[in-house]
C-alpha cells in the first residue's frame, strides 16, 4: 500500500478529527451559541418563552388571596338596579358614605371622575368625610397638540377633597397580556404614584420614588411589579348595589382595603392576564387588586439584573461546551439535556423558594443550539474523514464499496469497515511475515521501544525482550552501547561479535506512515558467523592460490630457463606449459573472486583511452605472432564511471582472448562508438578477431567459469567469466556474436554526459 496518500478537498475541510482544526471549530461553535445566548438574554427576543415558564410559576406559586383585601365591583346586577353607566355623582357619595359608615379601611376609587359636573359638590363632600378614598389618573403619551404626555385627572374639586391621586395605568406585554404594572410615573416634573401604592403603604413597607428626571417626558420612575394572584374572582368580590343598600354587613367592610371598581363586561375595563385562560379578560379592578397582594407580600418576585442574567445564562453553555472536549457524544448528549432540565429546575427553585425570577429561554437556548451545532461539524468532520478515507484507499486500488445500502453516511461506514477489515488481515500478515523471517527482528516505535518481535528475536535476546524493552537495551545486551549508528540506512557500521563469538549483522529501516512521516524502525539482526568463517576461508584459499601456489610455480619456470643441466626439450616444454596453466588458473580464479566480492573504486574514465593501454599492454604479444591490432583513430571521449583497474583487465582479456585464438599475420578489430538502450546513452566496445569461430555448445558456456571458447582448451577459461562479471558489475552487458570467420565481444556500459576526465578536455 503507498505510504504517499493524500486526501482530497473534502478531506482537508472536514477530516481532521484532532488539533488546531477540532478547537478552531469548537470556538466558533461557542461563540455562535454566546452570542445567541447574548441577544437573548438581553433583548426581548425571548420574552415569548420566557413568559410561558414565568406564567406556569405563577400559576403553580399562587396562593389563596388576602382575606383583606375587598372588591366592590360595579357589576351587570348593579347596572341592572341603578340604570345606565355612568351614574349620578351622587350614587358614588352614598356608596362612600356606607362605607364611612361601616368604618372601611382605606379605599382606591378606580372610577374617572375627569369631566365636571353638577353634583361634584355632593361627592366632594363624601370624600372629605371619609378621608381616606383615593381617585385615579390616567397618564397618556404623547398628549394632545403636540404634548408630549396628557394627564386625566379628577375634577379638581373631587382632587381637592381625595385623599390622594394616583396612576392606574397598565402594562401590556408583546403578546397582549398584562404581568406587570409600574409603581411610579414621571409625567414632565411631577412622579405619580400607584393609586394602590398608599393602601400597600397602610400594612407595610413599600418601595419610595426615585428621584425625578427633568426630561418633560413620560416614564416609569421605577422598575415594574411583576404580578400575578389567582384565577378572576379569587379575591373577595361585593356588589356595588348591595353595599349601596345596606344589605353588606359592616363587618365585611371594618378595616378592609377597598378597592371599587368595574367588573360588568359592557364597560371595558378587562384586559388579559396568565390567570385568563380561553381568551377571557380579567377586570382591571382585579388586576389592581393582585398588585395590592403582591406589594403586601413583599413586592413579588424579584428580576435578576441584566448582567446576572447574562452570566447565569453562558454557565449551562460553558458546561457543555467544555464536555464537548472530554466526553463521548452519548455523554455529551446526557450532558445536554441534563443542563436544559436543570436550568429549568433552577428557574423554577429559585421562583418559588427565593422569589427570583431568572429567565430561562436564553440559556436552553444555547444549549439547544451548541449540541446539534457541534454534532454536526463533528458528523461532517467524520463524514468528511471517512469519505478521504474511502478514496485514499481505491485509488490505491482497494475496492471497498460495493452493494451497501442506505444513507450517505452508512455506506460510508460500511466502506471503512471493509477498509479496517482489511487493515487488520494486513496486520495479520505482517504479524505472520514477520514471525517467518529467518533473522531476529524487532519493530521499535519513534521512542526506540518495542512494539513488535518475532521468535527468533525471542531466541536471541531471552528475558530481555519484555513489555518494557527498547533498542538500547537490547544492543547494550549485545555488546554494542552505541546503539544509534546501527539506525542509520545510509552507513555501514559493521559487524557485532557478542561475548560467545557470535557475529551480528544489524540492519534497520525506517517505518512511515501514510504521509511519509518516520513512525519507528524495523531492526534486523542477522546471524553471519557461518559467513563470516566461510570469508575467511576464502581469503585463505586466494591466499593460497595469489602467493603459496604460484611461488613454485615461479621456480620452475626459473629452473627450466636456468643454465642448469638440460632434460629432454620437450619434456621441458610440457613442464613449462602446465606451471603456465597454474600460474594462470590460479590468476583467474584471484581475479574472478576480487571481481565478484570486493568493492569497487569508482572513477570518471574514457573508455578510448583503456582500449588503447590495453592494446599498449598485448602489444609485444601481438608482434611475435604477426597480428595488428586496430584501434579507433577517433578523438571523441566515451566516459564511463567504473574501476580503472577491472575495466582494463576486462579490455585486456577481450584482446588476449582474440590474440590466443586469431591465426599469425592477422588482425584484431577494435571499435568504440555511441548508442541507446532503454532510452539511456551507452558506449559500445567491440572486438573482433579473425579465429575459427565457436561452436553453438561452445557459445552456450563461453561466459561461464572454466568454459573454453575452443576445442583445445587454451587457458583456464575463467577470463570471459571475469569479463560478464565487470561488466554486470559496472551495469553493462557482454555478448557474443558470430562472424565469418572469427568472432566478435561486444561490451555495453553506461555513458556519461557532461564530465571531463582529469588530465583531459571537456566531455
Amino acid at each position: 500500500m503507498p505510504a504517499g496518500r493524500k486526501s482530497g478537498w473534502k478531506g482537508r475541510l472536514g477530516a481532521r478529527l484532532t488539533g488546531r482544526r477540532v478547537l478552531l471549530e469548537w470556538a466558533v461553535v461557542t461563540i455562535l451559541s454566546a452570542l445567541l445566548v447574548g441577544w437573548m438574554a438581553l433583548t426581548p427576543a425571548a420574552d415569548g418563552a420566557d413568559h410561558l415558564v414565568y406564567d406556569a410559576l405563577m400559576r403553580a406559586e399562587a396562593g389563596p388571596a388576602d382575606e383583606d383585601i375587598v372588591i366592590i365591583a360595579i357589576d351587570d346586577r348593579s347596572l341592572e338596579a341603578l340604570g345606565r353607566w355612568p351614574w349620578p355623582r351622587d350614587v358614588h357619595a352614598r356608596l362612600i358614605d356606607r362605607l364611612t359608615q361601616a368604618g372601611a379601611g382605606p379605599v382606591a376609587y378606580d372610577v374617572l371622575f375627569t369631566e365636571p359636573s353638577s353634583q361634584d359638590e355632593v361627592l366632594a363632600a363624601a370624600l372629605a368625610r371619609n378621608g381616606a378614598v383615593r381617585l385615579p389618573v390616567v397618564l397618556d403619551a404623547p398628549g394632545l397638540n403636540g404634548a408630549a404626555f396628557r394627564e386625566d385627572a379628577p375634577a379638581p374639586i373631587l382632587a381637592g377633597a381625595a385623599a390622594g391621586l394616583g396612576h392606574v395605568n397598565l402594562t401590556v406585554d408583546d403578546d397582549g397580556l398584562t404581568r406587570r404594572l409600574p409603581l411610579y410615573l414621571q409625567a414632565g416634573e411631577r412622579t405619580w404614584p400607584h393609586l394602590v401604592l398608599p393602601l400597600a403603604a397602610s400594612r407595610g413597607a413599600v418601595p419610595a420614588p426615585p428621584p425625578p428626571r427633568d426630561d418633560g417626558e413620560l416614564f416609569a420612575a421605577s422598575s415594574e411589579a411583576l404580578i400575578y394572584r389567582g384565577p378572576p374572582g379569587a379575591f373577595r368580590t361585593l356588589s356595588f348595589v348591595d353595599v349601596l343598600n345596606g344589605e353588606t354587613p359592616p363587618a365585611f367592610l371594618k378595616d378592609r382595603l377597598t378597592l371599587v371598581g368595574a367588573t360588568a363586561p359592557g364597560l371595558g375595563d378587562r384586559y388579559a392576564t396568565p390567570a385568563t385562560p380561553h381568551g377571557d379578560l380579567r377586570p382591571g379592578v382585579e388586576v389592581q387588586a393582585s398588585l395590592l397582594q403582591t406589594l403586601i407580600e413583599g413586592g413579588g418576585p424579584r428580576s435578576l439584573s441584566p448582567a446576572w442574567v447574562l452570566a447565569l445564562s453562558l454557565l449551562p453553555l460553558g458546561l457543555l461546551v467544555a464536555g464537548f472536549l472530554i466526553l463521548r457524544p452519548a455523554a455529551n448528549m446526557a450532558l445536554g439535556a441534563g443542563l436544559i432540565v436543570l436550568t429549568l429546575g433552577a428557574a423554577a427553585v429559585a421562583f418559588l423558594g427565593s422569589g427570583l425570577w431568572f429567565p430561562p429561554s436564553a440559556a436552553v437556548a444555547g444549549l439547544a443550539l451548541a449540541y446539534p451545532l457541534w454534532s454536526w461539524r463533528r458528523l461532517a468532520a467524520a463524514s468528511a474523514y471517512m469519505q478521504s478515507e474511502v478514496e485514499a484507499f481505491e485509488r490505491d486500488g482497494v475496492r471497498l464499496t460495493g452493494h451497501a445500502q442506505g444513507d450517505v453516511v452508512a455506506r460510508q461506514v460500511d466502506a471503512l469497515r471493509a477498509a479496517v477489515r482489511q487493515v487488520r488481515d494486513l496486520e495479520r500478515f505482517i504479524s505472520d511475515a514477520l514471525r517467518s523471517l529467518p533473522d531476529a527482528t524487532v519493530v521499535a516505535d519513534p521512542h526506540a521501544r518495542i512494539i513488535l518481535s518475532n521468535d527468533r528475536a525471542a531466541a536471541l535476546f531471552g528475558d530481555r525482550l519484555t513489555e518494557d524493552a527498547d533498542l538500547p537495551l537490547l544492543f547494550r545486551s549485545l555488546g554494542e552501547p552505541a546503539w544509534r549508528r546501527f539506525l542509520d540506512p545510509e552507513g555501514d557500521p559493521g559487524d557485532i561479535t557478542t561475548a560467545d563469538g557470535r557475529i551480528l549483522k544489524a540492519a534497520a529501516a525506517v517505518l512511515t506512515d501514510a504521509e511519509g512521516q518516520p513512525v519507528g524502525h524495523i531492526v534486523r539482526f542477522a546471524d553471519t558467523t557461518r559467513f563470516r568463517a566461510a570469508e575467511r576461508q576464502r581469503a585463505e584459499a586466494l591466499q593460497l592460490l595469489s602467493h603459496d601456489m604460484r611461488a613454485p610455480q615461479v621456480s620452475i619456470l626459473t629452473l627450466l630457463d636456468g643454465s642448469a643441466s638440460r632434460l629432454d626439450p620437450a619434456l621441458e616444454r610440457r613442464i613449462a606449459d602446465y606451471a603456465r596453466q597454474t600460474l594462470d588458473l590460479a590468476e583467474g580464479y584471484v581475479q574472478l573472486a576480487r571481481a565478484e566480492s570486493q568493492p569497487y573504486r569508482s572513477e570518471l574514465l574514457d573508455l578510448g583511452q583503456v582500449a588503447m593501454d590495453a592494446a599498449d599492454v598485448l602489444w609485444p604479444q601481438a608482434s611475435r605472432k604477426g597480428v595488428r591490432i586496430l584501434t579507433p583513430d577517433d578523438e571523441e571521449e566515451f566516459l564511463v564511471q567504473g574501476d580503472p583497474a577491472l575495466l582494463r583487465r576486462l579490455t585486456t582479456n577481450l584482446l588476449d582472448n582474440a590474440l590466443k585464438y586469431g591465426p599469425e599475420g592477422g588482425f584484431i578489430r577494435l571499435s568504440l562508438g555511441g548508442a541507446e538502450e532503454d532510452g539511456r546513452p551507452v558506449c559500445v566496445l567491440s572486438v573482433s578477431d579473425q579465429g575459427p569461430g565457436l561452436s553453438e555448445e561452445a557459445a552456450r558456456r563461453l561466459f561461464q567459469p572454466f568454459g573454453h571458447g575452443g576445442a583445445d582448451h587454451r587457458g583456464a577459461g575463467l577470463g570471459l567469466a571475469f569479463v560478464r562479471t565487470v561488466a554486470e558489475r559496472h551495469g553493462g552487458t557482454i555478448r557474443h556474436q558470430a562472424g565469418s570467420p572469427g568472432a566478435t565481444f561486444i561490451l555495453t556500459l553506461p555513458r556519461i554526459a557532461g564530465g571531463r576526465v582529469p588530465g583531459g578536455g571537456p566531455a
